[in-house]
């Protein structure tokens, strides 16, 4: 019985989610960045991407769940940071996080809707 396989596709997957991991601290750098650059509070920051604070604190939070693309576009546009490639980063970061990560209808929608 051959092994190497299996093996092979272990490595693969502790690399991806390696690779998810760095995605998602980049996107929560780049976030923090802009936040700093803006010199703005988190409160002032989900009030103009109309966006609860929680949300906002959990999108910059390490360790908390993968935010949605209308939570990261959200704030790229308050930010003033290129959209399509912190949702590129955000794609990257849901490769190994699974199917909900990242998914537009979960936590993170807008405080209109």
């Amino acid at each position: 019985m051959n092994t190497g396989g299996h093996r092979t596709l272990g490595v693969r997957m502790q690399e991806e989610q390696t690779g998810s991991e760095q995605a998602l601290a980049e996107l929560r750098r780049r976030l923090e960045d802009g936040v700093a650059q803006a010199r703005l509070s988190k409160a002032q920051l989900s009030v103009r991407a109309r966006l609860a604070r929680t949300t906002v604190e959990k999108a910059l939070r390490a360790g908390a769940p993968v935010p949605s693309a209308v939570t990261v576009a959200a704030l790229a546009r308050v930010l003033k940071l290129p959209v399509e490639e912190l949702l590129g980063l955000l794609r990257r970061a849901t490769v190994a996080a699974g199917p909900d990560a990242g998914d537009v209808s979960g936590p993170g929608r807008p405080l209109s809707e």
